[in-house]
């Protein structure tokens, strides 16, 4: 018997280990107290655990084995990741953007114009506003690219008016005469403050790094740097200078004439919408459907072909968004790249100017899938720069709150030189107002209705998804406000538009905004951009036929998938 304190019980720890099996004696029971069983436990842990310690790190060692413990079951897989040092942190918002929007360097230009068969150049209109300047350059990326050569824009434009004293903005951007510049003579009897205009870098207009991703571009100072020769001869008017820029004559030209071009043709009509070619021949032939049309026309001789209607019949606008086909002669016909292709010097100069009274492009398109790509270069590839763009997201998240979360609409204005040329349709601001306000009264209904029926009609473009963050919003209510966006510069008129429920960019600026923009913000030409992004997130939009700001809107519009209904240019 044990006796009744326990002290014959034997430990399990210490049980013999060799008796028979058969005959191996029960382990006891342990009537020993709790307290003690719990004090063997731990002491036995202890002295288990300073042995295993001197085993591992050694008498009078006092460096620590280190395993790292593996993130993942990968860890001890053959294969998998051993170690986590030398891994860089991921990268903030801010080092990502400033990587997007760092300047390429010339070695990375240089890779990019080796890639292809020589340059295109143009001799730019200056004179002319950003938007026209923008389409110009819209048209010649499609030329360069038919040609797989590098496109060289300016390297600057300039930007006609400054919110601040004139001499605030030549402190920031050089000022110079538009007259004197480019050689116009339509500024000389203005006041001689509207006759200055302010030289802006392209990058400050335009995304030059998201242009390159898809499209060989560079500037005429980055030209002139490639080619040995100095960016300061650049010339002042946009033309192409057919001697300084051929260093010596080391560097071949060929010169398009205008007149090649853009021949005269003895024959006034030159195309005919395909509607109006069905109704010619209605009484003439039996023809059931387009396919039938399109087949009878080729069989005689004539071709179709694709490009874009301009509002109201014409092509001030020059959006991409609503394709239409037009029929011509084939013998009237010429392509650029059957013309020009095969030319070998190293510079193909378009000469003159080439941009009014066009479609967008400057040409015509023999195949859809061409019309398609030119229609996603001009939507997806030119955008205004990443300040632009954030900036316009801020100004319509305000709006938002504005109008307590509702969607919310936004026109164009165009006073300043349409009233002197009399090209609005109401010379009073009251007039004007009421027009535009009466068209966002209708547009309100349409937003209605979207809102009810939830069928979202995108445009006819390429890779666009409909945008439903802004139509699942509530529509409109009739007592909103609207943002406008003007030229309109009178405290009188600026008072009358705010008084019947107009926002402008100065309501909804901060001076927050204007310090991490920069300089930029005070050049009238860079704040249109900003106002011209921020209405493409409008649900809805009215603007002037004749105004090129239209056509910018509702190509980004287009471009976020909007609702082709919520655009109005009349």
């Amino acid at each position: 018997m044990p006796s009744r304190d326990g002290s014959d019980v034997h430990s399990p720890l210490l049980l013999p280990t060799h008796v028979n099996e058969r005959h191996s004696p029960r382990p006891l029971k342990s009537h020993a107290p709790r307290t003690r069983r719990w004090l063997q436990f731990y002491g036995t842990a202890i002295i288990t655990g300073i042995a295993f310690h001197l085993v591992l790190v050694g008498l009078g060692s006092t460096e620590v084995v280190r395993q790292r413990v593996p993130a993942s079951v990968g860890d001890w897989l053959p294969g998998g990741p051993k170690s986590s040092e030398g891994i860089p942190p991921p990268k903030t918002q801010a080092q990502k953007i400033a990587e997007e929007e760092a300047p390429w360097t010339m070695d990375q230009i240089r890779q990019m114009v080796g890639r292809t068969k020589g340059y295109y150049a143009r001799d730019y209109s200056l004179g002319l506003g950003w938007n026209n300047v923008r389409y110009i350059f819209e048209a010649s990326l499609l030329h360069a690219q038919l040609l797989n050569r590098t496109l060289v824009l300016p390297s600057f434009i300039y930007a006609r008016a400054c919110e601040w004293d004139i001499q605030v903005c030549a402190s920031f951007a050089p000022m110079v005469n538009r007259g004197d510049a480019i050689g116009w003579g339509e500024w000389r009897n203005l006041p001689i403050e509207k006759q200055m205009g302010w030289r802006i870098p392209i990058g400050v207009m335009l995304d030059m790094n998201h242009l390159r991703k898809a499209h060989p571009v560079v500037t005429v100072a980055e030209y002139l740097q490639l080619n040995g020769m100095s960016p300061s001869i650049e010339w002042s008017n946009g033309a192409w200078h057919r001697e300084m820029y051929q260093n010596d004559g080391k560097i071949s030209i060929h010169e398009i004439p205008n007149n090649e071009y853009d021949p005269k043709l003895r024959y006034a009509l030159k195309f005919m919408d395909l509607e109006e070619a069905a109704k010619a021949l209605k009484d003439r032939v039996v023809i059931s459907g387009d396919d039938q049309l399109e087949a009878f026309l080729r069989e005689h001789g004539w071709e179709v072909l694709h490009t874009y209607r301009g509002a109201l019949g014409m092509d001030y606008t020059k959006s991409v968004v609503e394709p239409i086909k037009q029929v011509a002669p084939r013998s009237r016909l010429r392509g650029m790249f059957d013309d020009y292709n095969h030319i070998n010097e190293e510079v193909l100069i378009l000469a003159g100017e080439t941009h009014l009274n066009r479609k967008p492009g400057g040409l015509r398109f023999v195949h859809p899938e061409q019309q398609a790509h030119f229609a996603s270069t001009v939507l997806h590839d030119m955008r205004p720069t990443g300040p632009v763009r954030r900036l316009a997201m801020k100004l319509h998240e305000r709006m938002q709150k504005i109008v307590g979360g509702r969607q919310w609409m936004g026109a164009h204005m165009r006073r300043g030189d349409f009233v002197d040329q009399g090209w609005v349709m109401e010379h009073s601001i009251e007039g004007h107002l009421s027009r535009i306000t009466q068209r966002l009264s209708n547009g309100r209904k349409i937003l209605q209705e979207i809102y009810d029926t939830k069928q979202i009609q995108i445009y006819e473009v390429p890779n666009v998804e409909p945008e439903r963050d802004i139509f699942d919003r509530p529509p409109p209510l009739e007592s909103d406000s609207f943002y406008l966006a003007t030229d309109e510069r009178s405290r009188d008129g600026l008072g009358y538009i705010r008084s019947n429920g107009g926002v402008l960019i100065e309501d909804l600026l901060t001076l927050e905004d204007r310090q991490e923009f920069g300089w930029p913000i005070m050049i009238t030409d860079v704040l249109a951009i900003i106002e011209q992004t921020v209405l493409s997130h409008s649900a809805y939009f009215y603007a002037h036929a004749m105004s090129s700001v239209g056509g910018g809107v509702v190509n980004m519009r287009a471009s976020r998938g909007a609702d082709k209904r919520t655009a109005l240019i009349d």
